[in-house]
């Protein structure tokens, strides 16, 4: 015969078995790796952004969502540790509405809806079957070897604490493709990959660069910048960065004047402006995005990318072989162009709309303002051989 206190206790433990094994926390990135970023060279600082985990109660009952976890490892070894507490949890939920909305309009940054798939986001941090919370941009910088992310979610229902985990593998690699700087000449580089510019903050375009170029006064344009013929970057030759073949071009989109900021406009205003253009152009399609563009396979699995080119200007035809510093058009303001410049990226696939960024192994270039080589960032003047 069993005593009571006993099969009381064994009641509690099958109990929470029970829950326990009820409980299924699904974990989900849109990438199979975390790609890196040089933050700093001469120091061997790297950089890497996971740009949204969703957890989705994939159980039969409610769950408590009460922490989520980053470790970053080295040799298997933890080296650095992130832990969101039930306040990051209760601020990822109120931002539900915004991740709807972002879904909506540019679903690429969400895996075209793979992230969510058939979840539906959650009101609080209490999870019933199907429901999800989305956490966005978690940022890390570290110094020396780093080759693997586990996330873990802990979850309670009940009196039962369950974690559910997965892995990723952390890649510190730059391009095979030797890339020739696109633009000769002295430019600079407004965006790059650094976290305080926008493109690292968008999964497929976080590696990408927009050139510019600089004036005497150092400015980006003559007298008002009232035409798009003021700016100093406008109608500059555009090289191929590597022999390759041309898999897709656009010629015929307007150049962009009415992105240009107006006189007398406000910055809160011209944002308003701006926003509303955006988004017209995002639910046209990444075509309309990228304005006239070309696409370059490098044959290794890589594909260099031209976007925002000068209407007609385009030279490279599809189907084309193009060899490397060959003039392929002429930086223009087509597309999602706040002003004219070129957006160049290398992705390992030709469509902008699911290719993972690869960092640029650029040659041939120097940054004037520097005593040594470095990979490029956001503010950088660069000067490339003719």
């Amino acid at each position: 015969m069993i005593p009571k206190g006993l099969t009381a206790a064994l009641l509690i433990t099958a109990s929470a078995l029970f829950a326990a094994e009820a409980q299924a926390a699904e974990i989900r990135l849109c990438e199979d790796e975390i790609r890196t970023a040089p933050f700093n060279d001469e120091r061997a600082v790297q950089s890497a952004l996971i740009q949204s985990v969703a957890v989705v109660n994939r159980g039969d009952h409610p769950v408590t969502l009460t922490g989520v976890s980053f470790h970053l490892k080295s040799r298997q070894q933890v080296r650095d540790t992130r832990w969101l507490a039930p306040a990051d949890i209760a601020n990822a939920v109120k931002l539900a509405p915004q991740i709807a909305m972002l879904d909506q309009i540019f679903p690429a940054q969400f895996c075209n809806g793979q992230l969510l798939a058939d979840a539906k986001l959650a009101s609080s941090d209490t999870l019933a079957p199907g429901e999800a919370v989305v956490f966005l941009y978690q940022p890390f910088v570290w110094r020396g070897e780093r080759d693997e992310i586990e996330i873990a979610v802990e979850t309670s229902l009940d009196t039962a604490l369950k974690t559910d985990q997965i892995a990723r593998p952390i890649v510190a690699r730059t391009s095979r493709t030797k890339a020739l700087y696109p633009i000769a000449g002295r430019s600079f580089v407004a965006v790059a990959a650094s976290f305080h510019t926008p493109h690292r903050w968008a999964g497929i375009e976080e590696f990408a660069y927009d050139i510019v170029a600089l004036t005497g006064n150092g400015s980006t344009h003559r007298g008002k910048g009232a035409k798009l013929g003021d700016y100093a970057i406008f109608g500059k030759p555009v090289r191929a960065i590597a022999d390759g073949k041309v898999v897709a071009v656009s010629n015929d989109q307007a150049d962009n004047a009415a992105m240009l900021k107006r006189q007398g406009e406000t910055d809160d205003a011209y944002l308003v402006r701006l926003q509303e253009g955006q988004a017209a152009l995002l639910m046209k399609g990444m075509g309309s995005v990228l304005g006239n563009h070309v696409v370059i396979d490098h044959g290794n699995g890589e594909f260099s990318i031209y976007a925002h080119l000068k209407q007609g200007s385009v030279r490279a035809a599809l189907g084309a072989s193009v060899a490397a510093g060959e003039t392929i058009g002429v930086v223009g303001s087509s597309g999602n162009s706040t002003e004219p410049h070129l957006h160049f990226q290398i992705c390992d696939s030709p469509d902008i709309a699911t290719c993972r960024p690869i960092p640029a192994s650029f040659t041939g270039y120097r940054l004037p303002l520097e005593l040594g080589p470095r990979t490029i960032q956001s503010g950088d003047i660069v000067e490339a051989g003719k």
